[in-house]
């Protein structure tokens, strides 16, 4: 990843999950987040949704499963942290 963690991504991840935001790192996932389950996971891809103004595809959101792999995903829809 060329871009650093933006912290409204971190922030959002962190809340979402209930964790520390310095724990948030592209590097975690769904397997080693504890708290990221199939329910949190619905209610970050909504989140991040609302708070970049942009709409992922239903089929593209199951793979979203890493900070990395979101933000990666953010940034081809053209958001700019």
């Amino acid at each position: 990843m060329s871009q650093p963690l933006p912290a409204s991504l971190r922030d959002l991840v962190a809340d979402t999950l209930e964790i520390e935001p310095d724990e948030v790192t592209p590097e975690l996932n769904t397997e080693t987040a504890e708290n990221w389950d199939s329910f949190r996971h619905l209610q970050l891809m909504l989140g991040v949704e609302g708070e970049y103004g942009i709409q992922f595809d239903p089929s593209a959101i199951a793979h979203l499963t890493s900070v990395a792999a979101i933000q990666d995903a953010l940034i081809k829809k053209g958001v700019t942290f």
